[in-house]
């Protein structure tokens, strides 16, 4: 099974790798990952993130995925400096290989 994030925005690349830490941090052994930059410092800079998981339960990996978001915003939106950026769970993508 596989997620991907598409299209991160540079403002979000923060707050996406708090979800990809606390989804590895849950998952050290069954999950991989691949982040990578497309027209890294051009205008249109962007981000793909794709995680690999054992099993076909594609719900259940979107849910978790979407709790973990929800926890990540909900910190973002306490940022006492008001600098994060709250990532957008429609750049969520969640297939079976």
């Amino acid at each position: 099974m596989r997620a991907k994030v598409n299209d991160i925005p540079p403002a979000e690349e923060a707050t996406w790798g708090a979800v990809l830490a606390t989804l590895l941090r849950t998952h050290p052994r069954e999950m991989t990952y691949h982040w990578t930059a497309y027209d890294k410092g051009e205008p249109g800079t962007f981000s793909v993130i794709e995680i690999a998981d054992a099993g076909e339960d594609v719900g259940e990996l979107r849910a978790e995925i979407e709790a973990v978001v929800d926890l990540v915003n909900s910190v973002v939106k306490r940022d006492p400096l008001n600098t994060m950026v709250a990532a957008d769970i429609g750049l969520l993508e969640v297939l079976v290989d």
